[in-house]
Protein backbone atom coordinates (compact mmCIF):
# COMPACT_ATOMS: atom_id res chain seq x y z
CA UNK A 1 0.00 0.00 0.00
CA UNK A 2 1.08 3.27 -1.14
CA UNK A 3 2.17 6.17 2.11
CA UNK A 4 -1.06 8.39 0.28
CA UNK A 5 -2.65 5.62 0.75
CA UNK A 6 -2.27 4.57 3.87
CA UNK A 7 -2.81 7.82 5.21
CA UNK A 8 -6.36 8.35 3.83
CA UNK A 9 -7.41 4.85 4.97
CA UNK A 10 -6.22 6.40 8.27
CA UNK A 11 -8.00 9.95 8.12
CA UNK A 12 -10.74 7.97 7.21
CA UNK A 13 -10.83 5.75 10.61
CA UNK A 14 -10.27 8.58 12.75
CA UNK A 15 -12.76 10.54 10.81
CA UNK A 16 -15.22 7.51 11.40
CA UNK A 17 -14.58 7.48 15.42
CA UNK A 18 -14.86 11.46 16.00
CA UNK A 19 -17.93 10.78 14.71
CA UNK A 20 -19.30 7.64 16.65
CA UNK A 21 -18.36 9.67 19.65
CA UNK A 22 -19.96 12.74 18.90
CA UNK A 23 -23.03 10.93 17.84
CA UNK A 24 -23.18 8.46 21.09
CA UNK A 25 -23.16 12.25 23.23
CA UNK A 26 -25.51 13.77 20.96
CA UNK A 27 -28.23 10.79 21.46
CA UNK A 28 -27.33 9.69 24.61
CA UNK A 29 -27.02 13.01 26.10
CA UNK A 30 -23.61 11.61 27.73
CA UNK A 31 -19.89 13.20 27.49
CA UNK A 32 -17.41 10.82 24.86
CA UNK A 33 -13.72 11.23 24.92
CA UNK A 34 -11.26 10.15 22.60
CA UNK A 35 -7.78 9.13 23.61
CA UNK A 36 -4.89 11.03 23.06
CA UNK A 37 -4.53 13.18 20.13
CA UNK A 38 -1.04 13.63 18.23
CA UNK A 39 -1.25 17.17 16.51
CA UNK A 40 -1.95 15.78 12.91
CA UNK A 41 -4.98 13.71 14.80
CA UNK A 42 -6.19 16.87 16.41
CA UNK A 43 -5.81 18.93 12.54
CA UNK A 44 -8.02 16.69 10.97
CA UNK A 45 -10.34 16.61 13.88
CA UNK A 46 -10.64 20.64 13.04
CA UNK A 47 -11.33 19.92 9.63
CA UNK A 48 -14.07 17.54 10.14
CA UNK A 49 -15.71 19.86 13.18
CA UNK A 50 -18.36 20.76 10.26
CA UNK A 51 -19.83 17.35 9.73
CA UNK A 52 -20.31 16.95 13.25
CA UNK A 53 -24.24 16.63 14.91
CA UNK A 54 -25.09 19.20 16.91
CA UNK A 55 -22.70 18.52 19.72
CA UNK A 56 -20.35 20.45 21.80
CA UNK A 57 -16.44 19.63 21.95
CA UNK A 58 -13.35 20.80 23.81
CA UNK A 59 -9.59 19.77 23.69
CA UNK A 60 -7.59 19.53 26.85
CA UNK A 61 -4.14 17.82 28.02
CA UNK A 62 -3.77 18.43 31.53
CA UNK A 63 -2.30 21.83 31.00
CA UNK A 64 -3.08 24.74 28.97
CA UNK A 65 0.16 24.01 26.63
CA UNK A 66 -0.16 20.58 26.19
CA UNK A 67 1.09 19.45 22.77
CA UNK A 68 -1.14 15.84 23.03
CA UNK A 69 -5.06 16.29 23.74
CA UNK A 70 -8.21 14.51 24.66
CA UNK A 71 -10.88 15.70 22.91
CA UNK A 72 -14.33 15.34 24.58
CA UNK A 73 -18.23 15.75 23.41
CA UNK A 74 -20.81 17.04 25.13
CA UNK A 75 -24.34 18.26 25.34
CA UNK A 76 -25.13 20.69 28.58
CA UNK A 77 -21.97 21.34 30.86
CA UNK A 78 -18.21 21.64 30.27
CA UNK A 79 -17.06 17.80 31.24
CA UNK A 80 -14.17 18.40 34.30
CA UNK A 81 -11.87 16.56 32.43
CA UNK A 82 -11.55 13.59 35.04
CA UNK A 83 -10.74 11.07 32.71
CA UNK A 84 -7.36 12.09 32.84
CA UNK A 85 -4.89 11.38 36.29
CA UNK A 86 -1.03 12.94 36.74
CA UNK A 87 1.70 10.32 37.99
CA UNK A 88 4.99 11.83 39.01
CA UNK A 89 8.06 9.15 38.45
CA UNK A 90 11.57 10.04 40.38
CA UNK A 91 14.75 8.12 40.84
CA UNK A 92 14.82 6.19 43.95
CA UNK A 93 18.67 7.54 44.60
CA UNK A 94 19.08 10.40 42.62
CA UNK A 95 22.95 9.98 43.10
CA UNK A 96 23.19 6.98 40.98
CA UNK A 97 20.08 7.56 38.48
CA UNK A 98 20.89 7.35 34.87
CA UNK A 99 20.11 10.95 32.93
CA UNK A 100 16.56 10.26 31.78
CA UNK A 101 15.20 11.21 28.71
CA UNK A 102 11.59 11.80 27.37
CA UNK A 103 12.22 8.42 25.11
CA UNK A 104 13.57 6.37 28.16
CA UNK A 105 10.15 7.49 29.89
CA UNK A 106 7.63 6.50 27.20
CA UNK A 107 9.88 3.57 26.14
CA UNK A 108 9.43 1.95 29.64
CA UNK A 109 5.68 3.02 29.69
CA UNK A 110 5.27 1.25 26.19
CA UNK A 111 7.24 -2.00 27.31
CA UNK A 112 4.89 -2.23 29.94
CA UNK A 113 2.11 -3.33 26.64
CA UNK A 114 0.72 0.32 27.11
CA UNK A 115 -0.14 1.70 23.85
CA UNK A 116 0.97 5.56 22.69
CA UNK A 117 -2.34 7.01 22.49
CA UNK A 118 -3.32 6.17 26.05
CA UNK A 119 -0.88 8.49 27.27
CA UNK A 120 -0.22 12.24 27.03
CA UNK A 121 2.49 14.40 27.84
CA UNK A 122 5.38 13.69 29.42
CA UNK A 123 7.16 16.51 31.10
CA UNK A 124 10.63 16.09 32.46
CA UNK A 125 12.30 18.54 35.35
CA UNK A 126 15.45 17.62 37.50
CA UNK A 127 15.37 14.24 36.44
CA UNK A 128 11.51 13.71 36.97
CA UNK A 129 8.72 13.03 34.56
CA UNK A 130 5.49 14.21 35.28
CA UNK A 131 3.55 11.81 33.16
CA UNK A 132 -0.51 12.42 32.26
CA UNK A 133 -2.30 9.26 31.38
CA UNK A 134 -5.67 7.82 31.05
CA UNK A 135 -6.95 7.26 34.65
CA UNK A 136 -7.67 3.60 33.00
CA UNK A 137 -4.02 3.01 32.45
CA UNK A 138 -2.94 4.71 35.71
CA UNK A 139 -2.74 1.93 38.09
CA UNK A 140 -1.04 -0.30 35.52
CA UNK A 141 1.99 2.03 35.45
CA UNK A 142 2.04 2.54 38.66
CA UNK A 143 1.66 -0.82 39.92
CA UNK A 144 4.07 -2.39 37.17
CA UNK A 145 6.14 0.56 36.13
CA UNK A 146 9.53 0.02 38.62
CA UNK A 147 12.58 0.70 36.01
CA UNK A 148 13.22 3.51 33.96
CA UNK A 149 16.49 2.75 32.06
CA UNK A 150 18.92 1.17 34.28
CA UNK A 151 17.31 3.34 37.35
CA UNK A 152 14.50 2.32 39.73
CA UNK A 153 11.88 4.64 40.23
CA UNK A 154 8.82 5.50 42.68
CA UNK A 155 5.88 6.71 41.36
CA UNK A 156 2.96 8.38 43.02
CA UNK A 157 -0.23 10.16 41.91
CA UNK A 158 0.02 14.23 41.76
CA UNK A 159 -2.89 16.97 41.27
CA UNK A 160 -3.50 18.87 38.52
CA UNK A 161 -2.26 21.95 40.74
CA UNK A 162 0.81 20.66 41.27
CA UNK A 163 1.36 19.78 37.53
CA UNK A 164 1.05 23.09 37.15
CA UNK A 165 3.74 24.73 39.41
CA UNK A 166 6.07 22.29 37.49
CA UNK A 167 8.79 24.56 35.80
CA UNK A 168 8.38 23.56 32.31
CA UNK A 169 9.39 26.80 30.28
CA UNK A 170 12.63 28.83 29.34
CA UNK A 171 12.69 32.37 28.85
CA UNK A 172 14.14 33.47 25.35
CA UNK A 173 14.11 36.80 23.86
CA UNK A 174 15.12 36.98 19.81
CA UNK A 175 15.94 39.05 17.79
CA UNK A 176 14.15 39.29 14.34
CA UNK A 177 13.49 41.22 11.18
CA UNK A 178 9.89 40.27 11.02
CA UNK A 179 7.39 38.12 12.45
CA UNK A 180 7.46 35.30 9.97
CA UNK A 181 6.91 32.28 10.85
CA UNK A 182 10.30 31.08 9.43
CA UNK A 183 12.48 33.77 10.60
CA UNK A 184 10.74 33.19 14.43
CA UNK A 185 11.80 29.61 14.45
CA UNK A 186 14.98 29.91 12.98
CA UNK A 187 16.25 32.09 15.99
CA UNK A 188 14.04 30.18 18.88
CA UNK A 189 15.73 26.84 17.93
CA UNK A 190 19.31 28.47 16.35
CA UNK A 191 19.10 26.47 13.02
CA UNK A 192 19.79 27.59 9.02
CA UNK A 193 16.42 28.93 7.19
CA UNK A 194 16.66 26.17 5.23
CA UNK A 195 16.64 23.77 7.63
CA UNK A 196 13.85 25.14 8.75
CA UNK A 197 11.98 25.21 5.29
CA UNK A 198 12.60 21.71 5.53
CA UNK A 199 10.55 21.02 9.18
CA UNK A 200 7.45 23.22 7.02
CA UNK A 201 7.96 21.77 3.75
CA UNK A 202 7.75 18.11 5.84
CA UNK A 203 4.44 19.22 7.58
CA UNK A 204 6.30 18.92 10.67
CA UNK A 205 5.12 22.42 11.61
CA UNK A 206 2.31 23.51 13.79
CA UNK A 207 0.64 26.63 15.30
CA UNK A 208 -1.89 26.18 17.90
CA UNK A 209 -2.20 22.38 17.08
CA UNK A 210 -2.88 22.88 12.89
CA UNK A 211 -0.52 22.00 10.53
CA UNK A 212 1.46 25.09 8.79
CA UNK A 213 2.87 24.90 5.61
CA UNK A 214 3.25 28.32 4.71
CA UNK A 215 6.75 29.85 6.11
CA UNK A 216 5.31 33.40 5.51
CA UNK A 217 3.10 33.24 8.34
CA UNK A 218 2.48 36.04 10.74
CA UNK A 219 2.87 34.81 14.04
CA UNK A 220 0.70 36.43 16.50
CA UNK A 221 1.20 36.65 20.24
CA UNK A 222 0.10 34.16 22.46
CA UNK A 223 0.43 31.58 19.40
CA UNK A 224 2.00 27.96 20.44
CA UNK A 225 4.30 26.81 17.59
CA UNK A 226 5.69 23.21 17.78
CA UNK A 227 8.01 21.95 15.93
CA UNK A 228 8.47 18.04 15.59
CA UNK A 229 12.03 17.06 16.56
CA UNK A 230 12.72 20.33 18.10
CA UNK A 231 9.72 21.03 20.22
CA UNK A 232 7.47 23.43 21.03
CA UNK A 233 7.43 27.37 22.37
CA UNK A 234 5.29 30.01 22.89
CA UNK A 235 5.65 33.37 20.98
CA UNK A 236 4.44 36.30 23.31
CA UNK A 237 4.91 39.33 21.25
CA UNK A 238 7.40 41.82 20.30
CA UNK A 239 8.70 43.87 23.62
CA UNK A 240 11.03 46.68 21.56
CA UNK A 241 12.11 47.49 18.11
CA UNK A 242 15.53 48.77 17.44
CA UNK A 243 16.72 51.82 15.82
CA UNK A 244 17.16 49.91 12.52
CA UNK A 245 13.79 48.32 12.60
CA UNK A 246 14.60 45.29 13.99
CA UNK A 247 11.88 43.64 16.42
CA UNK A 248 12.81 42.40 19.69
CA UNK A 249 10.03 39.29 21.05
CA UNK A 250 9.71 37.02 24.06
CA UNK A 251 9.39 34.03 23.80
CA UNK A 252 8.41 30.73 26.05
CA UNK A 253 10.55 27.87 25.25
CA UNK A 254 8.74 24.57 26.88
CA UNK A 255 10.82 22.05 28.32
Amino acid sequence: MKEEEKLEKEELILRNKFLDLARNAYFKNIVTHSTFLNLYEQTIFEMIQNELPNVKSIMFGGYSEAERKVVCFYCDEKPEFDMLEYIRVAPVNKKFADELTHRDFLGAIMNLGIERHMIGDICIVDNVAHIITLKSMADTIINELGTVKHTKVVLNKESIENLKTVNRVEYKKINIPSERLDSIIGLIYNISRSKVNMYIDAGKVFINSRQCLSHSMKVKDGDIITVRGLGRAKFLGISSTSRKGRLFAETEVFR
